[in-house]
């Protein structure tokens, strides 16, 4: 995260203000933290990797500020089955590919690019369905390839 405030500090500011969120130290420096890796994380990585970056974090607040990203909308959880949660700061809708050899996760994008894309058939009226995620499951090329090759 630059200090500051300037370049990209200000977008996530900007971002999270524009989400309805207060912007504190502890949601600067985990929002900051998931853009610049990229990809799908517990919440004990960004724990870790904020005390890597020398940013004093309880756990308990990491979980705290992960829920309140998610509930503003600017980080997903990334939904791979049974096991730890996973989350991932994002720009646009999108579904995931886990690997069922080695676990790998891969962005899927969203065919209608918005949530929810699916709109199933339930017993009756009243439901409000304001999300959907699709997890496509199978064997990522190096494992097809491996299983190939045994």
């Amino acid at each position: 995260m630059d200090a500051g405030g300037t370049g990209s500090s200000r977008v996530i500011e900007t971002r999270m203000r524009g989400a309805g969120l207060r912007v504190t130290r502890p949601r600067l420096a985990v929002y900051a933290l998931l853009r610049d890796l990229g990809g799908h994380h517990s919440a004990d990585e960004v724990l870790r990797l904020l005390q890597g970056r020398r940013i004093a974090m309880s756990r308990a607040s990491v979980f705290n500020v992960l829920n309140d990203l998610t509930g503003a909308g600017l980080v997903m959880l990334c939904d791979a089955g049974p096991g730890r949660t996973l989350y991932e700061a994002f720009d646009h809708w999108h579904h995931h590919f886990v690997c069922r050899q080695c676990q790998r996760i891969l962005d899927v994008p969203c065919t209608q690019g918005e949530k929810p894309c699916l709109h199933p058939e339930l017993p009756g009226p009243g439901y409000l369905i304001d999300e959907a995620q699709v997890i496509f499951r199978g064997l990522c090329p190096a494992c097809r390839e491996a299983q190939r090759d045994s």
